[in-house]
C-alpha cells in the first residue's frame, strides 16, 4: 500500500480544495513558516531553498492568499495607474503598447493593476486616496510636464512610484524614458549634413516633457552646427490621432521650399502621406522623411521602410520596464533609477547617415 507521503506527491491537489502552504510543507518537509518566508522573498531563506519551494508552489499550482499575503508581508500587490479622463487617450495607440507592456511586467512579477481616471484637475486627490487608504504598493507615472503636481505629491509621500518619461526633478525618482533629447538632436544633425535647410518639425503637445526635449535636441543640433533656428519650422500637434498628421503636413507644405520633414510619431507620419501626395512630393525623391517610430504593433511599416528614415524604440519596452522597476521598488526599496530604451536608427537610402558615426 502506498504511504500518504507518496500520494500527495503524485497528486498534491487534494480533492476540493486548493494546495496550501500546509501541503507545501508537508511535500517539502520544511515549517510552514520557512514556505511562507520563501514565498515572500525574505533573504533569510537560502536561495536553494526558495528554489525549491518555487518550483514546487509553481509545479503544483498554489496560489497565494492575498488577504493572509497582504498581512503577512504589508503588502497589496497592487499598482495604481491614473489616467486623465480624455476621450482619447484610450484608444490612443501609443498609450496602448505602454498598457500592453506594463501588463506584461505585472504579471511576471505577480502584481495587479489598478487603472482609473479623473479630470486632470482632480487627479492628485486620486492619489491622495489611494495613499491614504493603503490599498496600493505604488504608482506609475506618464504623460509628465515639467512642473508636475502628481510627482511633488508622490516625493512629498515617499510612496514608490515610477515615470514614464521626465520632469524638473527627475533626480530624485525613478524614470524609464527614451532618449528624446539624443534621438531629435541627432535626426536634425542627419538631415542638415545632407543638405537640408528649410525642414518641418511636426512634434507632440510641448506641454509635456517628451515634446518639450524633442525640441530642445532639434534647436540645440542647429547651434551646434551653426545654423540658424529658421532652419525649422515647428509644427505642434495637440493629440496624434485624428487627422493630426494630415493637417500639420498640409501646413507645412504651404511653404514650397520644405526639403524634408521630421516627426515626432511614425503615426503622424503615415498620416501625412495623402497630403504629400496632394501636394505632387515623393518621399525619398524630393523630399527626406525622418521619423520616431515607437514599435505600434497594429501600424504596418513595411511599405515606408525604404523611403522613411527611422528612430525606433519599443513603447512596449518601456511598458514593462516601468512595471518591472515599480515592483523592485515596492519589494526591495531599491535606489531611484533612470533607464533609457535603447533606439535603433534606420536611415533610408536617400540619406548619408555616415554623419551619425562621427
Amino acid at each position: 500500500m502506498e504511504n500518504t507521503r507518496y500520494q500527495r506527491r503524485k497528486s498534491p491537489d487534494p480533492v476540493g480544495r486548493s494546495v496550501t502552504i500546509k501541503d507545501l510543507a508537508q511535500e517539502l518537509g520544511l515549517s510552514i513558516t520557512t514556505i511562507s518566508r520563501a514565498l515572500n522573498g525574505y533573504s533569510d531563506v537560502g536561495e536553494k531553498t526558495r528554489a525549491r519551494v518555487v518550483e514546487t508552489a509553481n509545479r503544483y499550482g498554489y496560489r497565494p492568499n492575498r488577504n493572509a499575503q497582504r498581512l503577512v508581508t504589508r503588502r497589496t500587490r497592487n499598482i495604481a495607474w491614473v489616467q486623465a479622463d480624455n476621450d482619447r487617450k484610450f484608444v490612443d495607440p501609443h498609450f496602448v503598447e505602454v498598457m500592453a507592456g506594463v501588463l506584461r511586467g505585472a504579471r511576471t512579477g505577480n502584481y495587479d493593476i489598478i487603472l482609473t481616471s479623473d479630470t486632470s484637475e482632480h487627479q492628485v486627490s486620486v492619489y491622495e486616496r489611494y495613499v491614504g487608504d493603503h490599498s496600493v504598493d505604488g504608482f506609475i507615472v506618464d504623460s509628465p510636464q515639467l512642473h508636475d503636481p502628481r510627482i511633488e505629491f508622490l516625493l512629498e509621500a515617499q510612496k514608490p512610484f515610477v515615470v514614464h518619461g521626465t520632469s524638473d526633478r527627475s533626480d530624485e525618482f525613478s524614470w524609464v524614458d527614451v532618449d528624446n533629447y539624443g534621438n531629435f538632436f541627432k535626426l536634425t544633425k542627419l538631415l542638415v549634413a545632407n543638405g537640408h535647410r528649410n525642414i518641418a518639425f511636426i512634434n507632440g503637445d510641448e506641454r509635456f516633457t517628451f515634446a518639450a526635449a524633442r525640441q530642445a535636441g532639434v534647436r540645440e543640433a542647429l547651434a551646434a552646427l551653426d545654423m540658424p533656428e529658421s532652419t525649422v519650422r515647428v509644427f505642434n500637434a495637440a493629440h496624434p490621432m485624428g487627422d493630426a498628421g494630415f493637417q500639420l503636413t498640409s501646413q507645412a507644405l504651404r511653404d514650397s521650399r520644405v526639403s524634408a520633414i521630421l516627426y515626432s510619431s511614425s503615426l503622424m507620419a503615415v498620416e501625412g502621406q495623402s497630403a504629400l501626395l496632394r501636394a505632387g512630393r515623393e518621399p525619398g525623391k524630393d523630399i527626406a522623411i525622418a521619423t520616431m517610430d515607437d514599435m505600434l504593433h497594429y501600424l504596418d511599416l513595411s511599405p515606408y521602410e525604404d523611403i522613411f528614415t527611422f528612430v525606433r524604440s519599443s513603447l512596449r519596452d518601456a511598458g514593462e520596464l516601468l512595471a518591472a522597476e515599480l515592483i523592485a521598488r515596492c519589494e526591495k526599496q531599491t535606489k531611484v533609477s533612470h533607464t533609457v530604451v535603447p533606439s535603433t536608427f534606420l536611415i533610408a537610402p536617400d540619406l548619408d547617415g555616415s554623419v551619425l558615426q562621427q
